[in-house]
């Protein structure tokens, strides 16, 4: 057999995963040596409450009853608490996440980010969940494990991982720095403990204030279409699914948006949480503030329009605007074009033909990215407090929450009416890194490149969506 011999490329991804290896070992040795386990750590970064457990101090024993409302003990509705605290962090020395754009590092603030607590219970106590809405790009499995075995030390068995929900936002112009897998420790150039403590700590406050709030209440629902605010970033790719699953749906974007409506038995506002589904990247990649792009500007209008004579982040109202199926769907509505040309690039691999992918770069509706945030963040908030003012239809029945451990490495897919095959080890194919019409990563890779290395690298770019 001949020997093989390796292209240039080849050989140069080859050594790129060898240096990847020996950084990551590295990173990990030193975070260790250095910072300690999370438990013993000395200073979190963060002067609100005292989170170490491992002081001298005697903790109270942790709660694991159901507080007791003894004036409210048969009424029709759920106990509700809400709650918001800062989890800003870091707003200099940090990366952003999710461009993944070499350089693209924080130099300054533009709004703070909020951690946003729901808490709903069943009126006798027997059921409850935790939903918590972070403006961050995404929640790593490291964050989620250490806030819940935070609330084990101080609510017992109350808050467990089968009804606590943490869902980021997914804006762009966050911090970074808080995963556990290689390649965000890479893109993040290392991981940040400070940054770490901040982000728990303001998902803990929020979570004790709106347990601390928890009063009887009325949950309404209400949903409806939002115009003008998003398209799909990659309809060449929307269009390789099935003709028969397409034909399901009127748009290659889901417009709708989902809104329930939390008072109390007075029918006194509490607060609201909105789903619906689009790309907080209104902010493109040139930004360096860190901030929460159009969702949470919506949020933002949507508490001070209920929080009267209250600064930003404070006042009782607390408005969870979440993300939901946001996939490609992209706020910046006037589409790619070259911004050297001003032509159009909206094409398969989202390419210019004078400066290449680096100049296509899609715009929103403002005459820069900060008119662009505004407008799509109040349409949001609009369509939302109209959907609020008119919700009617009660929500009933019991309150229940469930988490899956799904193995993804060997789940059977039916392909046609004869074939069946199993996914197996997940690997990554170099396209994933091409970035977005939303904004490229910097490096040198095109959108569309099919090309693979190794048996499961994905063959098209619709896995981009969630890196990017």
């Amino acid at each position: 057999m001949a020997k093989r011999t390796f292209s240039t490329l080849e050989a140069f991804l080859i050594f790129l995963l060898v240096i990847m290896t020996v950084i990551t070992v590295a990173l990990l040795t030193l975070l260790f040596v250095t910072s300690g386990t999370i438990e013993n750590h000395k200073d979190s970064g963060n002067h609100w409450f005292s989170t170490t457990l491992g002081s001298t101090t005697t903790q109270p024993p942790p709660i694991t009853q159901t507080p007791n409302f003894p004036s409210f003990r048969n009424f029709s509705g759920y106990y509700i608490g809400v709650g918001r605290a800062d989890c800003t962090g870091q707003v200099s020395d940090i990366n952003l996440m999710g461009y993944g754009k070499n350089g693209q590092n924080a130099r300054g603030l533009l709004t703070r980010l909020f951690s946003r607590a729901f808490i709903l219970a069943d009126p006798d106590g027997s059921n409850r969940m935790a939903f918590v809405s972070v403006e961050l790009c995404m929640i790593s499995q490291r964050l989620r494990l250490e806030v819940l075995k935070r609330l084990e030390s101080k609510y017992g068995s109350l808050y467990r991982r089968d009804n606590v929900i943490l869902s980021a936002i997914h804006t762009h112009s966050g911090p970074a720095g808080f995963f556990q897998y290689t390649l965000y420790i890479l893109a993040s150039e290392g991981f940040s403990n400070r940054t770490f403590q901040y982000i728990v700590s303001g998902i803990m406050k929020s979570i004790d204030i709106a347990h601390t709030n928890l009063k009887p209440g009325k949950i309404f629902i209400n949903k409806g279409n939002v115009a003008n605010v998003q398209i799909n970033r990659s309809p060449s790719s929307y269009l390789l699914n099935p003709q028969s699953e397409r034909a399901r749906y009127s748009s290659n974007t889901d417009k709708e948006m989902l809104v329930l409506k939390l008072v109390d038995l007075n029918g006194e506002d509490l607060g609201l949480i909105s789903w619906f589904a689009i790309h907080p990247v209104s902010m493109n990649n040139s930004n360096h503030f860190v901030n929460s792009d159009n969702m949470g500007y919506a949020a933002y209008l949507f508490e001070q329009e209920k929080n009267k004579g209250y600064l930003p982040g404070q006042g009782p109202f607390v408005a969870g605007f979440a993300s939901s199926n946001l996939g490609d769907v992209s706020p910046n509505i006037l589409g790619p074009h070259c911004v050297n040309t001003g032509e159009s690039c909206d094409n398969d691999k989202s390419t210019c033909p004078n400066g290449g992918p680096s100049m296509c770069m899609a715009s929103g509706p403002g005459q820069d990215m900060f008119e662009s945030t505004h407008i799509i963040g109040r349409i949001i908030y609009q369509k939302a407090k109209e959907l609020y003012a008119s919700a009617s239809q009660e929500v009933t029945g019991p309150v229940l929450a469930a988490h899956q451990w799904v193995n993804m490495t060997d789940v059977s897919v039916q392909l046609n009416a004869t074939h069946t095959v199993k996914t197996c080890k997940p690997a990554l194919g170099y396209s994933f890194a091409a970035g977005t019409i939303d904004g490229v990563s910097g490096l040198n890779i095109t959108q569309g490149e099919r090309k693979e290395y190794g048996m499961c690298a994905p063959r098209f770019r619709g896995l981009q969506a969630s890196v990017f």
